[in-house]
């Protein structure tokens, strides 16, 4: 598994996760599958998007951007 951050690209319009200064995955797809660390705890979920952006299922949080990830290789 790779840790990084949520951020968006703007360039592209998506959500991508950053795992290091000069490393991001490239770009995340509805249904992309991964877990967040919330409450001290990796809980999984997956990403979709609708008419008012981009939101992790099963998962409130008050901003996706900035928040802990980790995805499979």
């Amino acid at each position: 598994m790779r840790e990084g951050i949520l951020i968006p690209d703007m360039q592209s319009g998506r959500a991508d996760i950053r795992f290091n200064s000069d490393d991001c995955y490239g770009g995340l797809h509805c249904g992309t599958t991964m877990d967040i660390w919330l409450n001290e705890r990796w809980v999984p979920t997956h990403i979709e998007m609708d008419s008012c952006g981009w939101f992790l299922v099963g998962v409130q949080v008050e901003t996706l951007w900035g928040q802990k990830v980790r995805i499979p290789r």
